[in-house]
């Protein structure tokens, strides 16, 4: 969930799709492409009764053309609880437990490199997100979502590096739900413990997205193993730490570099 791992998650991000996106997709000179594919769990309360957990199978597609960045990703679906999926966040909710599964929203991102990571000042990126409403009845709010941020990465030694996000999110209200506006950060740290293998942990947080459920807080360690020149694959952890974070998760990704 791009918005609750910040993107990735962010993340994540979320920053990122992943919390290895920072390290795994680097800025290449001309154009080069990957696809991804993987999934991502996680389950909370989100100030409900009972629990609401989302399993999701994202495609992603991405793009590099020399500083401009493309991509896209448009997930496979399957949410069991009282909660409402809102095509990112999760809202408690107040019915009964159901079980939806199909597509959901197709999330569209453009990013600019604004600068090159050199000895004294880190890479800074400006990006954008649209989220589509693409989903199906009772996977989204059937509106569209934007989020614009910087990006910032610095490699202090071969091995470490130190990355971060500051942006903010505009969600639309839907049915009776009125969803807020907010700023959403996320900070890591990356080591490269060989030419094959890195591991790092990264922190999201959002601001209060629904009233009542407060800010958004969650912690996220990665590793991420490139097992060919072509291949590689990631996997993460989550661990929420307020009401509005999912309580754990978990997730991975096949990534393919053209």
């Amino acid at each position: 969930m791009k918005s609750v791992i910040a993107k990735l998650a962010p993340l994540a991000a979320l920053l990122l799709a992943t919390p290895a996106a920072a390290q795994d997709w680097q800025f290449w000179q001309g154009a080069n492409w990957q696809l991804a594919t993987g999934f991502d769990y996680s389950t909370g309360r989100y100030g409900a009764a009972s629990d609401t957990s989302v399993w999701s199978i994202p495609i992603t597609g991405r793009v590099q053309i020399d500083r401009l960045r493309l991509e896209a990703t448009l997930p496979y679906l399957d949410v069991k609880g009282p909660g409402v999926f809102t095509g990112g966040v999760v809202v408690g909710g107040t019915g009964a437990t159901s079980t939806r599964s199909g597509i959901g929203d197709l999330n569209l991102g453009a990013a600019w490199l604004l600068r090159n990571d050199d000895t004294a000042f880190p890479a800074v990126e400006f990006e954008g997100l649209v989220k589509v409403p693409t989903a199906e009845s009772g996977l989204g709010t059937g509106k569209t979502d934007y989020t614009a941020q910087v990006n910032l990465y610095h490699s202090f030694t071969p091995q470490l590096m130190l990355f971060g996000t500051l942006g903010y999110q505009w969600l639309s209200n839907f049915q009776t739900y009125t969803l807020e506006d907010g700023m959403l950060a996320s900070a890591g740290a990356n080591y490269r413990a060989s030419d094959a293998a890195s591991v790092g942990v990264s922190i999201s947080y959002r601001q209060e997205y629904y009233g009542g459920l407060g800010d958004s807080f969650s912690v996220s360690p990665y590793i991420l193993w490139n097992f060919n020149e072509k291949w590689r694959v990631t996997a993460y952890a989550i661990v929420g730490a307020t009401d509005a974070s999912p309580r754990y998760g978990a997730g991975m990704r096949l990534i393919f570099a053209g």
